[in-house]
């Protein structure tokens, strides 16, 4: 059964574009600058989620975060801005499914803990920046993800409650943060996250494609 929603929340990488590619692309980028030891494009997909230095600490190992805090990240964020929008692409559906909400005069607003400068280029490189009136990224908030502080920003912006909206998401720290915020989750299982680990989670929907949220969220 559907449910009315008067604002939808998006995440981004995983949910409304394929950013991997770019992001293996800069990892393997440092790793070839510091002469680390080489690692599958599988791999350093597999560590991608909650932010650059969380994906630098799981692809490059945890036993190198002083020099990732001190040198390695200033660099990745560097080459990762220059670079973000080569190989990222749309998700199938996401241009139809943002017009059908926008023609219907839905508030959409994005929640990632990408930076806005990268999330901005991202946006008009792909030309969806004109669906979304407020986005909330690493740079405006202390507290990342799963912290629903960034879920907040939103709430408060638009001076709405917790129930009126719906986060869509596809990972486990999606759905945290949702739950943390007291937002409906709308789990996609075609990105990053664990379609298995999503579905124990229990989120209120779960869709395989972009296309079927229209059907639930009304």
């Amino acid at each position: 059964m559907g449910k009315h929603y008067d604002l939808i929340i998006f995440d981004l990488d995983g949910t409304l574009v394929d950013s991997a590619a770019d992001i293996v692309a800069t990892v393997k980028y440092i790793i070839e600058k510091y002469g680390f030891e080489p690692k599958s494009d599988t791999f350093i997909r597999s560590c991608i989620g909650g932010g650059a230095r969380n994906v630098l600490l799981k692809s490059l190992g945890e036993d190198k975060e002083v020099l990732i805090d001190s040198e390695i990240l200033p660099l990745f964020k560097k080459y990762y801005e220059e670079n973000c929008a080569v190989y990222t692409s749309l998700y199938p559906g996401v241009k139809e499914i943002l017009d059908h909400y926008q023609k219907m005069g839905r508030p959409m607003a994005l929640a990632t803990y990408k930076i806005r400068s990268a999330t901005e280029k991202i946006m008009k490189a792909l030309a969806f920046d004109q669906y979304f009136d407020y986005l909330v990224t690493a740079d405006d908030v202390e507290k990342p993800k799963p912290h629903p502080e960034c879920i907040q920003k939103i709430l408060a912006h638009y001076q709405m409650q917790p129930e009126q909206a719906v986060l869509v998401g596809d990972t486990k720290t999606d759905f945290m943060t949702g739950h943390n915020a007291g937002v409906d989750v709308c789990a996609v299982t075609y990105g990053y996250g664990s379609s298995e680990v999503l579905k124990d989670l229990g989120p209120a929907y779960m869709v395989d494609a972009m296309s079927e949220i229209k059907e639930l969220l009304l």
